[in-house]
């Protein structure tokens, strides 16, 4: 059978229907395209840690007639890509501006693989929620403050969960299935978090999770999942450079489909922080 997806989109698109093992296969492709072409079963399968049959299977749950003819698909979208040779063109640059073009080259890899439909679904929910929470803790709360404020000061029905000091029981019971909640969730992935998303979908809510794995345990609960860190730096940390982009974008369009609305909420927000005298002319 012929596939015609390339191999990126048949991953992102079948990952919620993924088993666990299946998923750490997902995770490596993505990670790894190169080793993964051209090694055997035998060697992918050790170093992947599943069985073979679970790689064999995971090709079948794409569409594939064998093991074999994903490699070979694999194969050809990589030789069908010009080959940046990265590390040449940033041997002679300082430490810092090697950080930068990594980053960069992150995100043009990331956006190129991007669901724009998700995203348009992602926006339709917020814009029709009655009530936003946004979660997220330890190294994900510092994302969830500054995205759930801007979505505040555009909509005006958001709340930051601020997970182990405020639970915010008291939003949990007020659910409807209109309320959107919304899990930043970064390894490592907090209990927390997830039994506050868990809680919130069991009474209705829509959930959304922008996370970083397609390990991620949110991947299970979610209704829309969106990855945004296919960078790890030098400690194993997720850079926060697609996720923030995500914010942007997903602001911005929020803004472009409620604009005159927003105008004039963020007019009434200055006329009271002049009021108050609160920042300088």
């Amino acid at each position: 059978m012929e596939v015609t997806m390339s191999l990126d989109q048949l991953i992102y698109e079948k990952i919620p229907s993924l088993s666990a093992g299946q998923r750490k296969v997902a995770e490596y492709i993505l990670n790894n395209k190169d080793e993964f072409s051209y090694a055997t079963l035998a060697k992918l399968s050790k170093d992947i840690s599943v069985s073979e049959t679970t790689v064999i299977r995971f090709a079948y749950s794409l569409g594939f007639d064998s093991f074999s003819a994903m490699q070979q698909k694999l194969r050809e979208e990589i030789l069908s890509v010009p080959q940046r040779n990265l590390e040449g063109q940033i041997q002679n640059q300082t430490f810092y501006q090697k950080i930068f073009s990594r980053e960069m080259q992150a995100l043009q890899d990331w956006i190129s693989h991007i669901d724009e439909e998700l995203l348009d679904k992602t926006v339709e929910a917020l814009l029709n929620a009655d009530h936003i929470l946004v979660t997220g803790a330890r190294s994900s709360y510092h994302a969830a403050n500054w995205f759930g404020n801007r979505l505040n000061l555009l909509l005006g029905n958001t709340h930051i969960i601020q997970e182990f000091y405020d639970p915010r029981f008291d939003l949990l019971n007020h659910i409807t299935d209109k309320t959107v909640v919304i899990s930043i969730a970064f390894a490592r992935y907090t209990k927390w978090t997830y039994r506050y998303a868990d809680s919130a979908k069991k009474m209705g809510a829509t959930l959304v999770s922008i996370t970083d794995s397609v390990s991620s345990p949110f991947f299970n609960i979610s209704d829309y999942t969106i990855l945004a860190a296919p960078l790890k730096d030098s400690m194993g940390f997720s850079s926060p450079i697609c996720m923030y982009c995500l914010f942007d974008a997903i602001i911005s369009k929020i803004h472009d489909e409620r604009k005159d609305m927003i105008v004039e909420r963020l007019k009434q927000y200055e006329d009271t922080y002049r009021d108050f005298d609160m920042y300088y002319e």
